[in-house]
């Protein structure tokens, strides 16, 4: 799973949560590795101060082994280790059994490791000499200088340490040739002396990486975040140009990929309502072009028949009359043309209800065969009739029984019209397929081209492309019959009849299989 697969809250709460976590661990990486580095050196706490400024030479670890010195002696301290040089077995035992344990030993080695030797007596007794040292001497040096007083001295050269406890029995004498800087010689070789530098160092990579971390997460949720908005916003600009061909391709699964899919929604259903909108606008042009077109041949020849009368034309009672009968067909044809466009008009705007009621098709059309059969053989219309159910399926559906009779006129009309030597065989089946019921209406008439079935249920069609004879129809017979069976929630087309002719197709749902 990527990365943009997350929502945007846990994507914003990780990017967070990083920039926090990850510096922390960090700074306890560094702090730990400091500690442990200075708990790995080992050595005193005085080795461990040296160490941290190596170039001050001796002058940090003789300035602590002065000040340690004076702590003890004021604590009445002595020594728990073996004593110095010319010390009696006396002596010896004393410094071993000291109740403070506090020693001064170690001190004194500091001292002696910068080539400062000392002298420490107690009840003006030697109880410790630096080895090798003269004890009398070292004594001299620091009265004659000291005047007998505490202080301590150190100039360029000479060193010189004379201290006595405020209970003025324990007195140390230290002299020796210690320069403040050691200018001529390096300091001595530490290998913790690189400890700040290397701290400095991991500090500064730390810092450099904190802010390279922060700034690639931001650019990373940034152009996460950016190039979802930026294809909205130029798909929102083509829209506004009414570019609707444009789509959106984002393939994220967080909140802007909702987004963009749910834009990507509106935008199939803005071009599918303009086109919607653009066949209406053709539908609409063209039945006002069959109207004007249809309304003008009656009405032009209703006017040329009045005029002849009123001209005088007709002369004789037969001519008027048959003048009169031609102006009184033109306006019943007119009358059938409102008639038609008017219903076809409510249907198209929903304003007919329709009345479904269950019918049983086996007795619908046995009873509708039995009744019209004979009047439609005065009509040269033959019907014949092949119901393939079984016994026990009466075809149950549910029609308008009213709006059912005027679709079948509407078909048996055009039969009839379209006949050939004005005459037409229609021949009438019922079966079932699935939960369909499929009626067909199959003639033997003159048919219509392949490429014209599609378009015999658009109104005001007609497969006469003069539209001379309105008389015929007003093409919208089948667009009426359309509207009306898929508002019965069915379904009718066209097809070619085999051995010349047109079938149209009816199919209804089946609903509760009894008869009622």
């Amino acid at each position: 799973m990527r990365l943009r697969d997350f929502s945007l809250r846990k994507r914003l709460f990780i990017a967070n949560f990083m920039m926090v976590f990850i510096p922390f661990c960090i700074l306890v990486i560094i702090g730990g590795s400091f500690f442990l580095g200075m708990r790995l050196m080992g050595g005193s706490d005085q080795e461990k101060v040296n160490s941290m400024w190596p170039e001050k030479g001796p002058a940090p670890s003789i300035q602590f082994a002065v000040s340690a010195l004076k702590v003890k002696i004021e604590h009445n301290g002595e020594y728990i280790h073996g004593g110095g040089h010319g010390m009696g077995m006396h002596n010896r035992r004393r410094m071993m059994q000291r109740r403070d344990n506090i020693t001064m030993e170690d001190d004194l080695h500091i001292l002696e490791q910068q080539n400062i030797q000392s002298v420490v007596t107690e009840n003006g007794n030697i109880i410790y000499t630096s080895p090798g040292a003269d004890a009398n001497a070292i004594m001299e040096a620091v009265k004659a200088r000291s005047h007998g007083s505490s202080t301590m001295l150190w100039d360029d050269d000479i060193f010189l340490f004379n201290y006595t406890s405020s209970d003025k029995l324990t007195t140390i004498y230290s002299y020796g040739k210690a320069p403040l800087l050691q200018r001529d010689k390096p300091p001595i070789p530490n290998p913790r002396q690189d400890w700040s530098t290397i701290l400095t160092v991991v500090v500064i990579v730390a810092i450099l990486f904190v802010i390279l971390l922060g700034f690639y997460l931001s650019r990373l949720l940034s152009r996460q975040i950016l190039e979802p908005l930026t294809a909205l916003r130029k798909a929102s600009a083509e829209i506004r140009q009414g570019n609707l061909d444009t789509p959106i391709e984002i393939k994220a699964q967080d909140e802007f990929g909702d987004a963009c899919r749910d834009f990507e929604q509106m935008r199939l259903e803005l071009k599918k309502a303009r086109e919607q909108q653009e066949k209406y606008e053709e539908n609409r042009k063209e039945l006002i072009a069959g109207i004007s077109h249809d309304l003008s041949t009656p009405l032009t020849s209703m006017k040329g028949y009045a005029s002849g009368i009123l001209d005088g034309i007709a002369k004789t009672p037969e001519k008027q009359r048959h003048y009169v009968e031609m102006i009184l067909q033109g306006t019943t044809t007119m009358e059938k043309l409102v008639e038609s466009l008017f219903l076809f008009s409510k249907l198209d705007l929903g304003r007919i209800p329709f009345n479904l009621e269950a019918v049983s098709l086996v007795d619908y059309f046995t009873d509708f065969y039995n009744e019209q059969a004979p009047i439609l053989n005065d009509k040269s219309l033959f019907l014949s009739m092949d119901i393939n159910l079984s016994e026990a399926d009466y075809g149950n559906v549910s029609i308008d029984r009213l709006q059912f009779q005027r679709v079948i006129d509407n078909i048996l009309s055009n039969s009839q019209k379209y006949s050939k030597n004005n005459a037409v065989n229609v021949h009438i089946s019922i079966e079932r397929k699935n939960n369909q019921y499929i009626i067909t209406f199959a003639d033997d008439g003159m048919g219509v081209a392949t490429e014209d079935l599609p378009k015999l249920f658009d109104s005001f069609y007609r497969t006469d492309p003069a539209r001379s004879n309105v008389a015929k129809g007003s093409g919208l017979g089948l667009a009426i019959s359309r509207k009306i069976i898929r508002g019965m929630n069915g379904d009718i087309w066209a097809e070619e009849t085999i051995g010349g002719g047109l079938t149209i197709v009816i199919t209804l749902p089946q609903i509760q299989n009894k008869k009622e």
